[in-house]
């Protein structure tokens, strides 16, 4: 179990590798405890500019040069790779190096089996996949489950929003725009009759109100092979949707398979980049229902707002992303968890996230999603 930093007499060192979106928001929560000593790491001048403009440390550093990054890292305590997914391993193997914790905010693919290969002979603790799903997302769905008899369907709903429908999509520029369009291109992996399943994106759509609104929900994204593993045979079906504004399926449909941009996604990127409006204050939908074959059926629903910090507006889904992590962070720091190794989302203790003070905000109470029955939504 890794040292208590509250009895080191001095603060827990952070390195933030990246200053995009949700290295900037993690580094603006944490320089409001003085518990933690941060530093922005990144080797671009748009990262150089975001730190500068906000005041906060940093220091042009890339992963990519194994020396200069050592000598960063050196006396750290643990680093966040806030990175595009090809520069996370590089992250993982200078935290192995140098004996530090290491996080990052991954998804599954090929640098996740990078990060676990550092792992295995790793002194510190490794934590890759914080966020929201991966992330906070594998909690909540084990809590729902276990309070379920039998073998519950459960879907998992998340959708980060602008305030009002944008054009007709109904959307904007929030997050990774790489990362949607392959949650829109490629197969969502899910559990059907408690077996691991491919499912066609963008299928299954179905209406959905929250909070007296009109939303739709789709296939599309991941559930965590991790919680995948966890759960296969001990759920009926387990299936990721995204919630949108009505009509925002039918359009991509129409521009990925009528326009034939499915095999030219890169057209569709810049598209996207340049046509849709940026979104400062998004609003994130996060709604998980598991209905049971018998009994009452389970809900978590939460709407996140933006937040300011320090005069700072970050958006709703950078919010929870970064709270996680720093909710992460802090478990580390207090040497809760910290074992030599990996370290997966699934183990880490709803309780002790509900009960973190980066994170508690999430877990308060709100009334359960109104939505269809399960099977038609995730059919």
């Amino acid at each position: 179990m890794a040292e208590s930093r509250e009895t080191a007499g001095r603060p827990f060192r952070v390195v933030i590798a990246g200053a995009g979106r949700i290295g900037i928001a993690l580094a603006l929560l944490l320089r409001e405890t003085p518990e933690f000593e941060i530093l922005l790491a990144d080797p671009t001048e748009p990262g150089c500019r975001r730190a500068g403009a906000l005041g906060l440390p940093f220091l042009e550093a890339d992963p990519a040069d194994a020396t200069a990054f050592d000598r960063l890292l050196t006396g750290v305590d643990a680093v966040v790779a806030a990175l595009p997914a090809s520069a996370t391993p590089m992250v993982a193997a200078a935290a192995r190096r140098n004996g530090c914790h290491y996080l990052d905010l991954g998804d599954d693919g090929t640098a996740l089996e990078a990060v676990r290969s550092e792992a295995r002979v790793a002194s510190g603790c490794f934590v890759p996949q914080c966020g929201i799903s991966p992330g906070l997302v594998s909690g909540l769905v084990l809590d729902l489950a276990a309070r379920c008899e039998g073998k519950p369907d459960i879907a998992v709903r998340i959708g980060a929003l602008p305030p009002t429908p944008s054009g007709r999509l109904g959307y904007g520029l929030i997050w990774d725009v790489d990362a949607t369009l392959r949650e829109y291109t490629r197969a969502s992996l899910a559990l059907i009759d408690g077996q691991e399943a491919e499912l066609a994106p963008l299928s299954g759509v179905s209406p959905l109100e929250i909070e007296g609104r009109d939303y739709e929900v789709f296939v599309s994204g991941v559930i965590p092979a991790t919680l995948r593993r966890r759960l296969a045979g001990t759920v009926g079906n387990l299936v990721s949707q995204t919630i949108r504004y009505p009509g925002h399926a039918a359009q991509m449909v129409f521009l990925l398979d009528e326009l034939k941009l499915r095999d030219r996604v890169y057209l569709l990127r810049n598209l996207f980049l340049n046509a849709l409006p940026e979104i400062a204050d998004d609003r994130l939908l996060v709604s998980i229902t598991a209905l049971p074959g018998k009994g009452e059926a389970a809900h978590f629903l939460r709407v996140v707002e933006p937040l300011a910090v320090g005069g700072t507006s970050i958006g709703a889904m950078r919010r929870t992303a970064a709270s996680h992590v720093a909710a992460v962070l802090d478990l580390l720091r207090l040497g809760i968890i910290g074992k030599p190794g990996l370290l997966a989302q699934e183990d880490i203790p709803p309780a002790l996230l509900q009960d973190n003070r980066f994170l508690a905000w999430f877990f308060e109470p709100a009334e359960p999603a109104v939505s269809p029955p399960l099977q038609e939504a995730s059919r």
